[in-house]
Formats: structure tokens, C-alpha cells, sequence
């Protein structure tokens, strides 16, 4: 997920689709199911997929050319697309990427067939047991701030867990400031407090507060963290 989200969202018809998807589903006792709702329902119409933005994520594209990382095995989470996946295989890494939509993981196959990607589905609150201490990269981007908040502290327990010694976990998203206004719906800002709390196990690299030119009154950050070498 990334920055178009905000963009798409002041189209007060996509603003209402989501909210309908993210309601039904609560209702049902299914509050993920949205995602797929969303992916199948666009049949193949990137511009109905509010974060699709059809390239990298600058401020990853950013963050990964602020330090030179060795590639190794990286793990993408709640892919989208697959556009960062791909960059970072273009960077040399081993990706897997995996998202919980069926419908999302098909269209990436089909948009990146050539790819070495290893495109999954899976519920990041409850990744396969070879995931665990696998990874020299984990990345999440606007996907804690996209689920309800009992479940999000689930994903934020699991995230720290997916890294070998020595890995790193780059979290990037709206952050929850005094200039935020209180909102109902997704997506949700997260606190820096409540990011540095969930992630205490890890040693904090860089922590960055980042207002875009475009956006002037979002407040985001981009948050790296390090498993501590045993």
C-alpha cells in the first residue's frame, strides 16, 4: 500500500466503497475479507485499488538507498500489487511476497509472470512456521494502520519474529501527531510510541518523521528497526 491511498481517498465514491467492504465484512466476523472483496470487484482495474500506485514506494526507494543493504531474502507484507517486490528482486534480493487476498497474488502473477518472486497467500497473524527467523528484510507499508486494532497488535507481535539475527524490519505509514485528526475509518494513524512499544525487541536504526509536498497536512514516518545480532 502507499501515498495514491490519500490521494484516491478524497473521491468520496472510493471513500464509500471502502467503507461499505470494511463494514460488511465486521459485520460478518470476517473484518479482513474487505481485501479480497476489494481485489476480486476490480476485476483487473488498478485505478479501483485505492494504494495502487504501478511503481516503488518512494520512501522505501528512498530508505533502501539511504544505507546500501547486502540483498539476502526479504519478506514483502500485504504485497498489493507487487510493485516494491519487484523492485527489490531488480536490487537482487530473494522476495517472497504474500498478501491475504487470493485475487491480489493471482493479478500479481499475472502482471509479473517472469518474475522470481515467490508470490503466497498468507494472514500475517498466523505465518508458516519456516517464516519464523527466516528473513533479512520484512517490510510493511501502510498494512498495521489497515486493520482493526486487535488484530493489528497480533500482526505487530509476529513481524519482529520473521527476522534472522542481524535483519531489519522497515515499517512506513501515516504517524498520529498532534496535527492529527481523530478518524473512524481506515486507515488509521499509528503513534510513534505505540510503534516503538510493539517493536521494544528490536534496536531502532533510524526513526523519520516525512510530510510529503503533495500532502502538507498527513504526517507519516518511515520506522527501521534491527534484530540484535546473537
Amino acid at each position: 500500500m502507499d501515498d495514491d491511498w490519500a490521494e484516491r481517498q478524497e473521491d468520496d465514491e472510493v471513500k464509500l466503497r471502502l467503507q461499505a467492504l470494511s463494514i460488511a465484512a465486521e459485520n460478518d466476523g470476517e473484518p479482513l475479507r474487505w481485501f479480497e472483496d476489494l481485489y476480486a470487484s476490480a476485476e483487473g482495474d488498478s485505478a479501483l485499488i485505492p494504494w495502487a500506485r504501478m511503481g516503488v514506494n518512494p520512501i522505501l526507494k528512498d530508505e533502501l538507498e539511504r544505507e546500501s543493504l547486502a540483498p539476502g531474502r526479504a519478506l514483502m507484507v500485504g504485497c498489493g500489487l507487487g510493485d516494491d517486490a519487484i523492485y527489490l528482486e531488480k536490487m537482487g534480493w530473494e522476495v517472497v511476497a504474500f498478501d491475504l487476498s487470493d485475487s491480489c497474488i493471482a493479478w500479481c502473477k499475472e502482471r509479473f509472470p517472469n518474475s522470481s518472486v515467490h508470490w503466497e497467500v498468507e494472514d500475517v497473524t498466523k505465518p508458516p512456521e519456516k517464516w519464523f527467523g527466516n528473513f533479512d528484510l520484512v517490510i510493511e507499508i501502510h498494512i498495521l494502520q489497515a486493520i482493526p486494532v486487535e488484530i493489528r497488535e497480533e500482526a505487530a507481535m509476529v513481524l519482529p519474529t520473521l527476522l534472522k539475527p542481524g535483519g531489519r524490519l522497515i515499517s512506513i505509514g501515516r504517524e498520529a501527531t498532534n496535527r492529527t485528526e481523530e478518524v473512524s475509518t481506515l486507515p488509521w494513524p499509528l503513534s510513534r510510541k505505540w510503534l516503538m512499544e510493539r517493536f521494544s525487541s528490536l534496536e531502532v536504526v533510524i526513526f523519520q518523521a516525512i510530510v510529503l509536498e503533495d500532502w502538507p497536512d498527513i504526517d507519516r514516518y518511515v520506522g527501521v528497526w534491527q534484530r540484535i545480532s546473537q
